[in-house]
Protein backbone atom coordinates (compact mmCIF):
# COMPACT_ATOMS: atom_id res chain seq x y z
CA UNK A 1 0.00 0.00 0.00
CA UNK A 2 1.36 3.24 -0.95
CA UNK A 3 -0.18 6.85 -0.15
CA UNK A 4 -0.21 10.03 -2.08
CA UNK A 5 -0.87 13.25 -0.03
CA UNK A 6 -2.34 16.72 -0.89
CA UNK A 7 -3.35 20.03 0.81
CA UNK A 8 -5.13 22.62 -1.13
CA UNK A 9 -7.97 25.57 -1.00
CA UNK A 10 -10.99 24.36 -2.39
CA UNK A 11 -13.13 21.33 -1.67
CA UNK A 12 -15.84 22.33 -4.85
CA UNK A 13 -12.98 20.24 -7.34
CA UNK A 14 -11.90 17.64 -5.11
CA UNK A 15 -15.03 15.97 -4.47
CA UNK A 16 -16.60 16.39 -7.76
CA UNK A 17 -13.75 14.51 -8.96
CA UNK A 18 -13.73 12.29 -5.72
CA UNK A 19 -17.31 11.39 -6.12
CA UNK A 20 -17.91 11.42 -9.73
CA UNK A 21 -19.90 8.39 -9.95
CA UNK A 22 -20.75 8.35 -14.03
CA UNK A 23 -16.88 7.99 -14.93
CA UNK A 24 -14.96 6.33 -11.23
CA UNK A 25 -18.28 4.26 -10.11
CA UNK A 26 -17.39 5.72 -7.06
CA UNK A 27 -18.70 4.46 -3.88
CA UNK A 28 -18.62 6.18 0.13
CA UNK A 29 -17.28 3.68 1.70
CA UNK A 30 -16.58 6.01 5.40
CA UNK A 31 -17.29 9.21 6.36
CA UNK A 32 -17.81 11.70 9.35
CA UNK A 33 -19.35 15.39 10.38
CA UNK A 34 -20.58 15.51 6.81
CA UNK A 35 -23.39 15.44 5.17
CA UNK A 36 -23.05 12.88 2.21
CA UNK A 37 -26.23 13.41 0.27
CA UNK A 38 -24.51 15.42 -2.97
CA UNK A 39 -21.30 16.84 -3.61
CA UNK A 40 -22.93 20.21 -2.50
CA UNK A 41 -23.91 19.25 0.54
CA UNK A 42 -20.48 17.68 1.14
CA UNK A 43 -18.85 20.63 0.09
CA UNK A 44 -21.17 22.91 2.15
CA UNK A 45 -20.39 20.77 5.16
CA UNK A 46 -16.51 21.35 4.66
CA UNK A 47 -16.52 24.73 3.77
CA UNK A 48 -18.52 25.49 7.22
CA UNK A 49 -15.81 24.06 9.34
CA UNK A 50 -13.30 25.30 7.40
CA UNK A 51 -14.28 29.03 8.06
CA UNK A 52 -13.26 28.19 12.04
CA UNK A 53 -10.01 28.89 10.88
CA UNK A 54 -9.72 31.54 8.13
CA UNK A 55 -5.73 32.32 8.55
CA UNK A 56 -5.14 28.64 7.21
CA UNK A 57 -5.03 29.16 3.64
CA UNK A 58 -4.52 25.52 2.85
CA UNK A 59 -7.46 23.97 4.19
CA UNK A 60 -8.36 21.19 2.28
CA UNK A 61 -6.31 17.78 3.08
CA UNK A 62 -6.47 15.09 0.38
CA UNK A 63 -4.96 11.21 0.59
CA UNK A 64 -4.98 8.42 -2.18
CA UNK A 65 -4.18 4.99 -0.64
CA UNK A 66 -3.60 2.34 -3.11
CA UNK A 67 -3.21 -1.23 -2.23
CA UNK A 68 -1.27 -4.09 -4.76
CA UNK A 69 -3.43 -5.12 -7.56
CA UNK A 70 -2.99 -9.10 -5.86
CA UNK A 71 -4.69 -7.84 -2.69
CA UNK A 72 -8.20 -7.44 -4.54
CA UNK A 73 -10.27 -10.37 -3.59
CA UNK A 74 -9.67 -8.78 -0.45
CA UNK A 75 -10.46 -5.35 -0.62
CA UNK A 76 -14.27 -5.29 0.29
CA UNK A 77 -15.31 -2.04 0.80
CA UNK A 78 -15.43 -2.46 4.54
CA UNK A 79 -11.76 -3.74 4.93
CA UNK A 80 -10.48 -0.69 2.83
CA UNK A 81 -12.41 1.15 5.17
CA UNK A 82 -11.16 -0.03 8.07
CA UNK A 83 -7.83 0.09 6.76
CA UNK A 84 -8.11 4.00 5.65
CA UNK A 85 -9.19 4.70 9.40
CA UNK A 86 -6.53 3.23 10.75
CA UNK A 87 -3.99 5.21 8.69
CA UNK A 88 -5.66 8.49 9.97
CA UNK A 89 -5.62 7.43 13.38
CA UNK A 90 -2.39 7.12 13.18
CA UNK A 91 -1.10 9.81 11.07
CA UNK A 92 -2.81 12.20 13.74
CA UNK A 93 -5.99 13.04 11.51
CA UNK A 94 -8.23 12.85 14.41
CA UNK A 95 -11.15 14.85 15.38
CA UNK A 96 -12.05 16.33 12.24
CA UNK A 97 -14.48 15.93 9.01
CA UNK A 98 -13.46 13.07 6.41
CA UNK A 99 -15.07 11.22 3.47
CA UNK A 100 -13.71 8.07 2.23
CA UNK A 101 -14.23 7.60 -1.39
CA UNK A 102 -13.84 4.27 -3.37
CA UNK A 103 -12.89 3.95 -7.05
CA UNK A 104 -13.17 1.22 -9.11
CA UNK A 105 -11.61 2.65 -12.77
CA UNK A 106 -7.85 1.29 -11.99
CA UNK A 107 -7.18 -2.64 -11.58
CA UNK A 108 -5.75 -1.80 -8.44
CA UNK A 109 -8.36 -1.21 -5.72
CA UNK A 110 -7.84 2.47 -4.12
CA UNK A 111 -9.34 5.07 -1.94
CA UNK A 112 -9.41 9.07 -1.71
CA UNK A 113 -9.67 10.07 1.50
CA UNK A 114 -10.79 14.26 1.65
CA UNK A 115 -10.81 15.81 5.25
CA UNK A 116 -10.54 19.42 6.88
CA UNK A 117 -7.70 20.52 7.99
CA UNK A 118 -9.45 22.32 10.59
CA UNK A 119 -10.82 19.58 13.23
CA UNK A 120 -13.85 19.85 15.06
CA UNK A 121 -12.51 22.63 17.61
CA UNK A 122 -11.32 24.82 14.98
CA UNK A 123 -7.81 23.86 15.55
CA UNK A 124 -5.02 23.36 12.52
CA UNK A 125 -3.94 19.83 11.80
CA UNK A 126 -0.38 19.97 11.74
CA UNK A 127 1.98 16.93 10.86
CA UNK A 128 -0.21 15.22 8.14
CA UNK A 129 1.88 16.36 5.21
CA UNK A 130 4.93 14.49 6.44
CA UNK A 131 5.85 11.95 3.88
CA UNK A 132 8.22 10.08 5.95
CA UNK A 133 5.84 9.58 8.78
CA UNK A 134 3.41 8.54 6.41
CA UNK A 135 5.69 6.19 4.60
CA UNK A 136 6.20 4.35 7.66
CA UNK A 137 2.51 3.86 8.44
CA UNK A 138 1.55 2.34 5.34
CA UNK A 139 4.45 0.01 5.63
CA UNK A 140 3.51 -0.84 9.15
CA UNK A 141 -0.41 -1.49 8.01
CA UNK A 142 1.17 -3.54 4.92
CA UNK A 143 2.77 -5.73 7.78
CA UNK A 144 -0.02 -5.86 10.01
CA UNK A 145 -2.92 -6.88 7.41
CA UNK A 146 -1.09 -9.14 5.56
CA UNK A 147 -1.42 -6.89 2.17
CA UNK A 148 1.23 -7.25 -0.25
CA UNK A 149 4.35 -5.00 -1.06
CA UNK A 150 5.16 -3.11 -3.81
CA UNK A 151 8.27 -4.55 -6.43
CA UNK A 152 9.81 -1.57 -6.57
CA UNK A 153 9.84 1.19 -9.76
CA UNK A 154 8.34 -0.80 -12.34
CA UNK A 155 4.81 -1.08 -10.34
CA UNK A 156 4.70 2.31 -10.77
CA UNK A 157 2.75 4.32 -13.38
CA UNK A 158 5.09 6.24 -15.48
CA UNK A 159 2.51 8.55 -17.63
CA UNK A 160 1.17 10.12 -13.59
CA UNK A 161 4.45 11.26 -13.26
CA UNK A 162 5.34 15.06 -13.40
CA UNK A 163 8.58 16.80 -12.94
CA UNK A 164 11.47 15.92 -10.98
CA UNK A 165 9.86 12.81 -10.26
CA UNK A 166 9.36 12.15 -13.83
CA UNK A 167 13.20 12.66 -14.78
CA UNK A 168 13.84 10.40 -11.85
CA UNK A 169 12.10 7.74 -13.15
CA UNK A 170 13.66 8.25 -16.91
CA UNK A 171 16.76 8.30 -15.37
CA UNK A 172 16.28 4.66 -13.91
CA UNK A 173 14.56 3.21 -16.16
CA UNK A 174 17.59 4.24 -18.61
CA UNK A 175 20.51 3.22 -16.49
CA UNK A 176 18.95 -0.05 -15.53
CA UNK A 177 18.46 -0.74 -19.47
CA UNK A 178 22.01 0.25 -20.29
CA UNK A 179 23.73 -1.68 -17.07
CA UNK A 180 22.28 -5.04 -18.76
CA UNK A 181 25.18 -4.48 -21.35
CA UNK A 182 28.11 -2.98 -18.89
CA UNK A 183 30.46 -4.62 -17.14
CA UNK A 184 32.95 -2.00 -16.35
CA UNK A 185 32.18 1.85 -15.74
CA UNK A 186 33.61 3.06 -18.39
CA UNK A 187 31.29 1.65 -20.22
CA UNK A 188 28.76 2.45 -18.86
CA UNK A 189 29.99 6.33 -18.74
CA UNK A 190 30.04 5.96 -22.39
CA UNK A 191 26.62 4.22 -23.48
CA UNK A 192 25.10 7.42 -20.94
CA UNK A 193 26.44 10.01 -22.64
CA UNK A 194 25.05 8.45 -25.85
CA UNK A 195 21.87 9.06 -24.00
CA UNK A 196 22.67 12.85 -23.38
CA UNK A 197 23.15 11.31 -19.33
CA UNK A 198 26.56 12.07 -17.75
CA UNK A 199 28.08 10.46 -14.86
CA UNK A 200 30.14 11.97 -12.25
CA UNK A 201 31.66 10.49 -9.27
CA UNK A 202 31.46 13.10 -5.98
CA UNK A 203 34.85 13.11 -3.76
CA UNK A 204 34.38 13.85 -0.08
CA UNK A 205 36.46 15.78 1.94
CA UNK A 206 38.26 12.95 2.82
CA UNK A 207 39.70 12.69 -0.57
CA UNK A 208 37.88 9.59 -1.12
CA UNK A 209 35.21 8.90 -3.50
CA UNK A 210 32.06 9.11 -1.31
CA UNK A 211 28.77 8.82 -4.29
CA UNK A 212 27.83 8.87 -7.60
CA UNK A 213 25.15 11.08 -9.70
CA UNK A 214 23.77 11.55 -12.88
CA UNK A 215 22.75 14.09 -14.86
CA UNK A 216 19.78 14.60 -17.60
CA UNK A 217 21.28 17.01 -19.84
CA UNK A 218 18.13 17.25 -21.75
CA UNK A 219 16.14 18.94 -18.61
CA UNK A 220 19.49 20.04 -16.34
CA UNK A 221 18.73 17.79 -13.51
CA UNK A 222 20.90 16.11 -11.60
CA UNK A 223 20.49 13.39 -8.51
CA UNK A 224 22.33 10.90 -6.94
CA UNK A 225 22.65 7.24 -7.77
CA UNK A 226 20.98 6.33 -4.07
CA UNK A 227 18.40 9.12 -4.68
CA UNK A 228 17.12 7.52 -7.81
CA UNK A 229 16.76 4.20 -6.51
CA UNK A 230 19.70 2.23 -3.94
CA UNK A 231 20.18 -0.66 -6.97
CA UNK A 232 22.11 2.74 -8.81
CA UNK A 233 24.20 4.27 -5.63
CA UNK A 234 28.00 3.45 -5.60
CA UNK A 235 27.97 0.60 -3.03
CA UNK A 236 25.58 -1.04 -5.09
CA UNK A 237 27.20 -0.50 -8.55
CA UNK A 238 30.47 -1.17 -7.39
CA UNK A 239 29.19 -5.07 -6.96
CA UNK A 240 28.06 -4.88 -10.16
CA UNK A 241 30.80 -3.16 -12.02
CA UNK A 242 33.92 -3.73 -9.47
CA UNK A 243 35.46 -1.83 -7.37
CA UNK A 244 39.24 -0.65 -6.47
CA UNK A 245 41.48 -2.80 -4.19
CA UNK A 246 40.78 -0.02 -1.68
CA UNK A 247 39.28 3.54 -1.12
CA UNK A 248 43.10 4.88 -1.23
CA UNK A 249 43.56 3.45 -4.71
CA UNK A 250 40.41 5.02 -6.05
CA UNK A 251 41.65 8.45 -4.55
CA UNK A 252 44.66 7.77 -6.72
CA UNK A 253 43.42 7.99 -9.68
CA UNK A 254 42.10 11.31 -8.98
CA UNK A 255 45.30 12.65 -7.59
CA UNK A 256 47.28 11.39 -10.96
CA UNK A 257 44.29 12.95 -12.78
CA UNK A 258 44.95 16.36 -11.01
CA UNK A 259 48.76 16.05 -12.02
CA UNK A 260 48.29 16.48 -15.22
CA UNK A 261 44.97 18.28 -15.96
CA UNK A 262 46.37 20.49 -18.94
CA UNK A 263 46.02 16.50 -20.91
CA UNK A 264 42.74 16.02 -18.74
CA UNK A 265 41.06 18.82 -20.59
CA UNK A 266 41.32 17.48 -23.53
CA UNK A 267 39.17 14.46 -22.61
CA UNK A 268 35.97 16.82 -21.02
CA UNK A 269 37.07 16.10 -17.58
CA UNK A 270 36.43 19.25 -14.91
CA UNK A 271 36.63 20.49 -11.78
CA UNK A 272 33.61 21.71 -9.63
CA UNK A 273 33.90 24.28 -6.96
CA UNK A 274 31.57 25.00 -4.12
CA UNK A 275 31.48 26.66 -0.70
CA UNK A 276 31.05 24.71 2.68
CA UNK A 277 30.03 26.34 6.24
CA UNK A 278 32.48 25.71 8.68
CA UNK A 279 30.83 25.72 12.14
CA UNK A 280 31.70 29.32 13.50
CA UNK A 281 29.49 30.02 10.50
CA UNK A 282 31.99 31.55 8.01
CA UNK A 283 32.35 30.13 4.87
CA UNK A 284 35.16 28.03 3.56
CA UNK A 285 36.17 27.24 -0.12
CA UNK A 286 36.47 23.63 -1.28
CA UNK A 287 37.78 22.69 -4.43
CA UNK A 288 36.40 18.80 -5.72
CA UNK A 289 37.42 17.12 -8.68
CA UNK A 290 34.38 15.16 -10.44
CA UNK A 291 35.57 12.58 -12.74
CA UNK A 292 33.69 12.18 -16.00
CA UNK A 293 36.03 9.52 -17.04
CA UNK A 294 37.38 7.73 -14.30
CA UNK A 295 38.10 4.14 -15.46
CA UNK A 296 37.68 2.07 -11.83
CA UNK A 297 39.67 -1.04 -11.90
CA UNK A 298 38.03 -4.35 -11.07
CA UNK A 299 38.23 -5.91 -7.60
CA UNK A 300 36.87 -6.68 -4.35
CA UNK A 301 36.11 -4.85 -1.34
CA UNK A 302 35.21 -5.65 2.19
CA UNK A 303 32.25 -3.94 3.97
CA UNK A 304 34.32 -1.82 6.26
CA UNK A 305 35.41 -0.33 3.15
CA UNK A 306 32.25 0.62 1.63
CA UNK A 307 29.50 1.44 3.90
CA UNK A 308 25.81 0.39 2.63
CA UNK A 309 22.90 2.85 2.65
CA UNK A 310 19.83 3.09 4.83
CA UNK A 311 16.76 3.09 3.77
CA UNK A 312 14.83 5.74 3.53
CA UNK A 313 11.42 7.50 2.36
CA UNK A 314 10.53 9.02 -0.59
CA UNK A 315 7.48 11.36 -1.05
CA UNK A 316 4.14 10.93 -3.30
CA UNK A 317 4.08 7.53 -5.37
CA UNK A 318 7.10 6.23 -4.43
CA UNK A 319 7.89 2.40 -4.34
CA UNK A 320 9.90 3.15 -1.00
CA UNK A 321 6.44 4.04 0.47
CA UNK A 322 5.85 0.25 0.39
CA UNK A 323 9.73 -1.04 -0.02
CA UNK A 324 10.12 -4.84 -0.15
CA UNK A 325 11.80 -6.51 2.71
CA UNK A 326 14.33 -7.66 0.22
CA UNK A 327 15.05 -4.34 -0.43
CA UNK A 328 15.43 -3.27 3.58
CA UNK A 329 17.49 -6.16 4.40
CA UNK A 330 20.23 -4.92 1.61
CA UNK A 331 20.30 -1.49 3.26
CA UNK A 332 21.97 -2.41 6.64
CA UNK A 333 24.13 1.01 7.49
CA UNK A 334 24.09 4.29 6.12
CA UNK A 335 26.44 6.14 3.68
CA UNK A 336 26.38 9.11 5.18
CA UNK A 337 29.10 10.40 2.64
CA UNK A 338 26.79 10.29 0.26
CA UNK A 339 24.03 12.09 1.46
CA UNK A 340 26.86 14.63 2.61
CA UNK A 341 27.87 15.04 -1.12
CA UNK A 342 23.90 15.53 -2.12
CA UNK A 343 23.48 18.29 -0.42
CA UNK A 344 26.89 19.57 -0.97
CA UNK A 345 26.33 19.45 -4.70
CA UNK A 346 22.70 20.84 -4.82
CA UNK A 347 23.86 24.81 -4.67
CA UNK A 348 25.93 24.02 -7.37
CA UNK A 349 23.33 22.43 -9.82
CA UNK A 350 20.05 24.15 -8.92
CA UNK A 351 20.90 27.41 -6.63
CA UNK A 352 18.33 28.43 -4.14
CA UNK A 353 15.98 31.30 -5.42
CA UNK A 354 14.21 31.95 -1.43
CA UNK A 355 13.85 30.55 2.05
CA UNK A 356 16.08 30.24 4.43
CA UNK A 357 19.05 29.33 2.35
CA UNK A 358 19.56 32.34 0.92
CA UNK A 359 19.24 34.63 3.81
CA UNK A 360 21.64 32.24 5.54
CA UNK A 361 24.25 33.05 2.52
CA UNK A 362 23.62 36.62 3.17
CA UNK A 363 24.06 36.34 6.95
CA UNK A 364 27.84 34.69 5.99
CA UNK A 365 28.92 36.91 3.87
CA UNK A 366 27.90 40.27 5.70
CA UNK A 367 29.58 39.02 8.71
CA UNK A 368 32.12 38.38 6.77
CA UNK A 369 32.73 41.99 5.21
CA UNK A 370 31.67 43.89 8.71
CA UNK A 371 34.72 41.63 10.05
CA UNK A 372 37.21 42.45 7.94
CA UNK A 373 36.54 45.88 7.55
CA UNK A 374 37.46 46.22 11.41
CA UNK A 375 40.56 44.66 10.96
CA UNK A 376 41.08 47.15 8.32
CA UNK A 377 40.40 49.57 10.39
CA UNK A 378 42.65 48.82 13.13
CA UNK A 379 45.21 48.30 11.16
CA UNK A 380 45.20 51.84 10.12
CA UNK A 381 44.85 53.25 13.71
CA UNK A 382 47.82 51.16 14.50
Amino acid sequence: MIAQINTGRGFGGLVNYANDIAHKNTVIIASAGVSTTSNATIVASFKAQARMRPSLKNFVGHISLSFHPDDTPRLTNEFMAEVAQEYLRRRGIVNTQFVIFRHHDQPHGHVHIVYNRVDNDGNTIKGDCNFRASAAVTKALTREYGLTFGKGKRDVRRSHLKGRDAVKYQLYDTISAVLRHCHDWQTLRTALAARDITMNFVQGDNDRICGITFTDNSRGVTLSGSKIDRSLSLVQLSRTLGTPQTQAHLSSLISDRDETRTDGAARGETKLAWTIPSRDGRRRSQRKEVGQSVGLTHGSTSSNEWQHEASTSSPVGSEEMAGSDDNESSSVGSNIAEAVAEVILQPTIAPSTGGGGGGNDRGWNDEDKEKNKKKRNGGMRR
